[in-house]
């Protein structure tokens, strides 16, 4: 097992931890004893988490990338995000929907709630563990014209699911509070202290209302000095009133409202999957349930009966992110049998850690490469590569050797222009591994000095004029490295020793160790063993190295070794 899937494994499970231990604590506050308020400095009933930071993610991503490297950095951040979404997002919600009728016979309706929520959580702590191209296990490709066209359209549609639930929102907001008038009756507010006090709630911002245009309570408003519980124009008895506020006090504390906004931030992700829109309404269903369990926690059948009367009373319209009692024709009966016939249920304080387990080690295996051209643009910008000459060669983790130099400059140049280097969604890795080979060349251009590094399936070039302030673009590419080809193309360095007039010996480093033959054939010998092989009569060895005098002083220096006998 590598250091980093390690590091994954272990953060999968001290995440997973650290939420079951949320959940179970969720749990165990809402059925503590109700006496003994003092003691208590928070709700009775708490949110299960966050419900903004996979929102805050997807717009903070295009708007670094612009700011950082442009508009191309800005599509490239916010398709990396795109591709964790589409993927794992509709992937969950998908089989979260098929699995949820066998969930809600085993475990708490609260839980079955918090797992709708649960992809914020993943981008919380998961997000982090996405390694670079080691850690992909499929990587898809794209033209770079369909993908710019299919983003164009995906975010016209986001940006329209979200402008027009957003607009339902609050024009269905404004026409119920737009007569809406503060509740004063003493009977009614005297309920609504008792159930603040059963909350365990101290200083409460929320305001009651009541309006003749709904016709059954609910609560609306993200915020709590925005928020409203809003009552119709009908009188209830005590015992129903107590539980009306019980059931709308629950949902504002979770946060259920957020939530619903969170779900549909969701939807809007991924509009275009219809499976997406259909889980976003079974969610509504879970809230509710989770809800009416909290309200009958202890409550003895009467009030359990009182209360399903209240369901079958209570028709209403819910739109936007409200919570309202009354129940959807496909949920109602599920809602009454629970009611009225409750099974003892576990907690699912394991299966939610688990859950969250399974997706930190089954997230970011996917990455998109789109927009392939080919080297002669994205490494040497369409420069004439004549005019291209090889300063330096530097490989890296060569069993050959350390140094080396170019054999033939003109195939070098020839295999990198080859290349189809292509955008990549996900942070590829500038340093080889422990055990990955890499090739660094300088290259002197007409515009200045030029850095392309190959690794086995990366290629990061960096243009070295203009300043101190160069930057690096990294590709991926499609097909690996061919260190076979480069490997004819690339020898290593000769490790020469000199032996001066006084016996004194010095090591040479040698950029280049040739050999011209009696006849006039070059070649280029590899590293001599021990001694050079002074083989050839009429032959005549050429070394270039550098040589530094006792001053620091670098002299590049040639010698010609002619082997006459």
């Amino acid at each position: 097992m590598s250091a980093a899937m390690a590091l994954r494994l272990l953060f999968g499970l001290l995440c997973g931890g650290v939420l079951a231990w949320v959940v179970w604590d969720r749990s165990e506050r809402e059925l503590a004893d109700r006496t003994g308020r003092e003691e208590h400095e928070r709700p009775r009933f708490l949110p299960f988490g966050g419900y903004y930071y996979l929102p805050m993610m997807m717009l903070l991503y295009p708007i670094l990338g612009v700011i950082v490297g442009g508009a191309q950095m800005a599509v490239q951040l916010t398709l990396c995000a795109l591709m964790r979404v589409f993927l794992e997002l509709g992937v969950y919600y998908v089989l979260l929907m098929a699995v949820m009728p066998w969930l809600r016979r085993w475990v708490s309706a609260r839980v079955c709630a918090m797992l709708w929520l649960l992809p914020d959580w993943i981008y919380v702590f998961v997000g982090r563990l996405n390694l670079p191209t080691d850690g992909k296990k499929l990587v898809l490709h794209a033209p770079g014209t369909l993908v710019y066209v299919l983003l164009a359209i995906w975010a016209v549609g986001a940006v329209g699911v979200m402008v027009w639930k957003i607009g339902a929102h609050l024009a269905f907001r404004r026409r119920i509070l737009k007569n809406a008038v503060p509740v004063t009756d003493r009977q009614t507010l005297h309920v609504w202290e008792i159930e603040l006090e059963r909350a365990w709630i101290r200083k409460c911002k929320w305001k009651l209302v009541r309006s003749d245009a709904v016709t059954t309570p609910l609560s609306i408003g993200l915020y709590n000095r925005t928020t409203r519980i809003v009552l119709p124009m009908r009188e209830y008895t005590q015992e129903e009133l107590s539980l009306i506020l019980r059931h709308e006090i629950i949902h504002i504390s979770r946060g259920d409202p957020e939530a619903k906004l969170f779900l549909t931030f969701c939807t809007a992700m991924c509009w275009f999957n219809p499976l997406m829109w259909a889980a976003m309404r079974k969610s509504a269903d879970d809230f509710e349930l989770s809800c009416d369990e909290s309200v009958l926690l202890d409550e003895p059948q009467p009030v359990r009966r009182q209360y399903a009367e209240l369901l079958l009373q209570t028709a209403g319209d819910e739109r936007g992110f409200t919570t309202c009692l009354s129940a959807t024709a496909g949920a109602l009966r599920y809602r009454l049998k629970n009611i009225m016939k409750p099974e003892k249920k576990r907690t699912g304080a394991i299966l939610v850690g688990l859950t969250l387990f399974v997706l930190a080690m089954c997230s970011g295996y996917v990455a998109l490469a789109y927009d392939a051209q080919p080297g002669t643009q994205r490494l040497f910008d369409g420069q004439d590569l004549s005019a291209v000459t090889v300063a330096s060669v530097d490989p890296w983790n060569d069993s050959r050797g350390r140094d080396g130099t170019c054999m033939d400059e003109d195939a070098l140049k020839e295999y990198l222009a080859s290349l189809e280097p292509e955008l990549y969604t996900e942070k590829l890795d500038e340093y080889a591994s422990g055990e990955q080979r890499e090739l660094t060349v300088m290259f002197d251009t007409p515009q200045g000095r030029l850095s392309v590094r190959l690794l086995d399936q990366a290629v990061h070039v960096t243009r070295l004029w203009g300043g101190p302030d160069f930057h690096t673009d990294s590709y991926y590419l499609r097909t690996p490295t061919d260190w076979a080809y480069l490997d004819t193309l690339i020898a290593p360095l000769p490790e020469l020793c000199l032996v001066f007039p006084d016996g004194e010996m010095d090591r040479v480093l040698c950029n280049s160790l040739t050999l011209t033959a009696a006849d006039g054939t070059v070649r280029v010998l590899q590293e001599p063993d021990g001694w050079l092989p002074l083989t050839c009569p009429g032959a005549k060895y050429t070394v270039a190295a550098k040589l530094m005098g006792e001053d620091g002083t670098v002299y590049d220096v040639q010698y010609n070794f002619i082997f006459r006998t």
